[in-house]
């Protein structure tokens, strides 16, 4: 840029100001020439200052031009001339001034008034960015209606609550944010009603427990409570209901308790046993619906513990009153057997060791010989297990094989009693008082994943293409995310249970028991509506132009050039008239109207003049305008704070925003709208090259950085275009900027071009340096003016995508600033790869990955920033 004042164009020099004495030491200092080079920020313009002018009119006093003033031989400051020309130069230092200012305003890198800059854009026919509302998704819950009380005559009018079973929620809805230290509350709107809400869907969670039938192998088992008393060793008794009709079916399991491990929290306890369940030999599955039992008592049958017949005196065993004619020579006492009395296949009686009145008719019996607590098959040898029914108990008293006592009879009802346990009295265990109970449901403990989710519900009501919102751990770090998807299919498994197939699918697998569905879902803006007359129409006038009176106007993102439109709807009279970019190609009799902005800001609505859109027809109050306002990067609120409900229909219980707001921004400020303005001239609404694409991305509300690369993704050739929200605030799919952004290019360019949009990489570097400061300054302000200085040229605003950071820029920067002597630059290391520059060291310098392909993935561009937390070190070098 070069620019020069007159007396620099045109080499004037005026007379008189030299060869005269009169005037010794004055001469001509105005005007002032200047010449101004290329890519300054500030231009000099002024033709002179105070001292200047003021010197030059003294000067031509004494000059030959003007005979006049010859006779004005008087120099004192007191002098009434003189002091009139004090007062000329006082305003030639004013005017001058602002002359300098105007020709600053002038050009599109010295304005720094936004006006300047908004009058330099209508001559390109850009259009300063208002600022976009931020949006996010809230989740309502109704309330429940209370049941009626029981035995509730069934009469109208007995049980009236007024709470809705189903509620339809009108767009409009106002909600406020909880305001943290230093913020204001923010008030959202929904834009969108949603036609039927519940209270079942406030919140849909998956089935942590399900029933589950104990199958064959298996090792484990839950019942209800934590109070059934059991422990490791514990007989176990499972068995179905073809033993009652079929006892040899062999439909049952004994096991032992390996591990009892109560759940309070759930109030069940988890039963594990060794050897799982079913039997190879015989061969014997499960019962198909099992009972589950706690044998109690463990007994042995009386005689176990005889003496050896063979060690009793001769003389004892042929007086033994029982004995048989040849019984001194058996091997085992006469009458040896469980059932004296004698056994059949299907049964008989088996006397226990003691008194065991705990054990009740109908109650089961499990008769074991041999080791029956084994890990695995196959059975040790000689072992045997049979299942009975006790069909009735005795108290009966015994005196037999040198032995007596007081006992109880089991009158047994089974399989294979006499051939495999009558005469096996001291192999033979009693396990008995079978307790009943209760198995419960097995904890469901899967991950969740993929773009099916598993909840409770029945399948009434849910339609496909609803909004959810999902909450859940993720399984690889544990920590929550909050997600948007839409329903895209219901897939009913039973009466109380359905699983929800939605898009997009979840990227990362969630664990099931911290996942939460949330199905009364509207999409909510920044922003609340006004409604406002404006003024009176009046057909003679042209161009008439009515001002909003509430501000900001709000914008919300869209897909078309601006990247937003405004929220504002217009009646004239009873015709709703429609908003255009410009007036210039309207039709004369087209009710159309234009938004305008004044040097303070102000939002005005612009009418025609019969020839370009049509004039206001006359009448009294009959223009009307309702619209929403609010918008900036302050709605961008956290997650979980938008719970304030400022409009409360009957029914509606409470509301928040699972999901941070996002697209949020701020009006265009002068120094982003002197980047973009000259972006507009070179794709005039039209995107071609790869260049276009990233200036139209760069321009679009909302986005602070893109940069656009030409890919190869395995066989196809694509756009790669990587996005940075403005502060480096988040950006992704879920954002409205990101969807209107998408759509616009794809409506503005080649639609057969396939763009890919990706979320920049935001990284930090960090540092630690000593500076040698000058002797007359204070260290403690210099330190701060160096940190200062490396954060502003190392901020979000002052970097590109993929810029790398070189230790030589940073000592220059450093070692420019005043009171700084010397600099020595001890540590830079951070941003993401390689892997050596992430680790404390002192770097040449730092990279910052560009857009490349892993793995078959389109990676995203990097922006490196300096750390927002302290240095590594920065203080002041040692003097000596």
């Amino acid at each position: 840029m070069s620019l020069s004042n007159p007396a620099a164009a045109t080499g004037y020099r005026p007379p008189g100001s030299q060869d005269c004495g009169a005037c010794s030491g004055l001469q001509l200092q105005t005007p002032q020439a200047h010449t101004n080079r290329q890519g300054l920020s500030d231009l000099r313009y002024r033709v002179g200052d105070y001292a200047s002018v003021r010197a030059s009119l003294l000067t031509q006093l004494s000059s030959s031009q003007f005979p006049a003033l010859a006779a004005l031989k008087s120099r004192d400051s007191d002098d009434f001339t003189l002091a009139l020309l004090d007062a000329f130069a006082c305003s030639a230092d004013v005017l001058s001034f602002y002359q300098e200012r105007i020709a600053n305003e002038s050009f599109l890198r010295t304005a720094t008034e936004r006006v300047s800059l908004q009058e330099m854009a209508k001559l390109i026919g850009y259009t300063l960015r208002p600022g976009v509302a931020a949006e996010t998704w809230l989740a309502f819950a109704l309330e429940t209606p209370p049941a009626p009380p029981p035995n509730l005559p069934p009469e109208p009018g007995n049980f009236v609550t007024g709470v809705p079973q189903v509620l339809s929620l009108a767009s409009g809805l106002k909600v406020q944010s909880l305001a943290g230290p230093g913020e204001q509350a923010q008030t959202f709107e929904t834009v969108e009603p949603l036609a039927e809400a519940r209270p079942e869907w406030n919140a849909l969670r998956p089935w942590l427990s399900e029933p589950i039938t104990p199958q064959r192998y298996a090792t484990e088992t839950y019942i209800a409570g934590v109070r059934n008393n059991l422990k490791a060793g514990d007989a176990l008794l499972l068995v179905g209901a073809e033993f009652a009709s079929k006892p040899a079916s062999n439909a049952w399991d004994l096991r032992f308790l390996d591990e009892v491990e109560l759940q309070a929290a759930q109030d069940r306890t988890r039963l594990r046993w060794l050897r799982g369940l079913g039997s190879i030999a015989p061969p014997s599955n499960p019962a198909a619906a099992p009972s589950l039992y706690v044998l109690r008592r463990r007994s042995a049958v009386f005689g176990h513990n005889a003496p050896s017949w063979l060690a009793m005196p001769l003389s004892y065993r042929d007086n033994y009153p029982q004995g048989l004619v040849d019984g001194n020579r058996a091997s085992e006492w006469p009458g040896f057997t469980l059932s004296p009395a004698g056994a059949s296949h299907s049964g008989g009686h088996v006397d226990l060791e003691s008194l065991a009145p705990e054990i009740s008719k109908g109650s089961f019996a499990v008769l074991a010989k041999g080791s029956v607590n084994y890990a695995a098959e196959p059975a040790p040898p000689g072992s045997y297990l049979e299942l009975y029914r006790v069909q009735s108990t005795a108290e009966v008293s015994r005196a037999e094989f040198g032995l007596s006592g007081k006992l109880s009879r089991l009158h047994l009802q089974g399989d294979s009693y006499a051939s495999e346990f009558q005469d096996r009295v001291r192999e033979t265990s009693v396990f008995a008082h079978s307790e009943p109970l209760q198995l419960a449901p097995y904890p469901v403990d899967t991950v969740v994943s993929g773009a099916r989710i598993p909840v409770l519900l029945s399948a009434q009501g849910l339609l496909p293409g609803r909004r959810l919102l999902l909450r859940g751990q993720r399984v690889s770090d544990g920590i929550t995310v909050s997600l948007q998807a839409t329903l895209v299919a219901l897939h009913r498994l039973d009466a109380e249970r359905c699983e929800l197939e939605i898009s997009p699918a979840l990227a990362e697998p969630l664990q099931r028991d911290s996942l939460v569905v949330w199905a009364n879902v509207v999409l909510a803006s920044q922003g609340e509506t006004v409604a406002e007359v404006l003024g009176s129409g009046q057909g003679h006038l042209s161009h008439q132009r009515f001002e909003l009176k509430q501000t900001p106007l709000c914008y919300r993102a869209a897909d078309q050039e601006l990247g937003a439109a405004a929220q504002l709807s217009l009646q004239v009279g009873e015709l709703l008239w429609q908003e255009r970019p410009s007036l210039f190609d309207a039709g004369p009799n087209e009710p159309v109207f234009a938004l305008s902005i004044d040097e303070q800001g102000r939002r005005f609505a612009q009418f025609g003049d019969g020839i370009h859109g049509a004039r206001l027809p006359s009448g009294v109050n009959n223009i009307r305008a309702r619209y929403r306002k609010g918008l900036g990067a302050a709605g961008n609120v956290r997650a979980d704070t938008l719970t304030q409900l400022l409009s409360r229909p009957l029914g509606l219980k409470s509301v928040s925003n699972p999901l941070a707001a996002q697209g949020g921004n701020d009006a265009e400020a002068a120094e982003t709208a002197r980047q973009n303005m000259p972006l507009a001239t070179r794709t005039l609404g039209r995107v071609v090259s790869v260049q276009d694409y990233e200036d139209f991305a760069r321009a679009f509300s909302g986005i602070a950085k893109a940069q656009a690369r030409v890919m190869q993704l395995g066989p196809r050739r694509l756009i790669a275009l990587t996005l940075a929200a403005p502060g480096g605030a988040a950006i992704g799919p879920a954002s409205p900027v990101w969807q209107n952004l998408q759509a616009a290019l794809l409506r503005s360019g080649d639609p057969l071009v396939q763009v890919q949009l990706l979320s920049a990489q935001l990284s930090t570097f960090r540092l630690a340096l000593r500076v040698k400061v000058e002797a007359d300054r204070v260290p403690a302000q210099v330190l701060a003016a160096v940190e200062a200085e490396l954060r502003t040229r190392y901020a979000f605003e002052a970097r590109e995508l993929g810029q790398p950071v070189q230790q030589s820029e940073l000592i220059q920067r450093v070692q420019a600033l005043p009171g700084v002597q010397a600099v020595d630059l001890r540590l830079l290391y951070g941003g993401s790869q390689p892997l050596a520059q992430t680790l404390a060291s002192k770097q040449e310098r730092l990279l910052a990955a560009a857009m490349r392909v892993q793995g078959q993935v389109l990676l995203a561009a990097e922006l490196l920033t300096l750390t927002a937390g302290p240095l590594d070190e920065l203080s002041e070098m040692n003097p000596s």
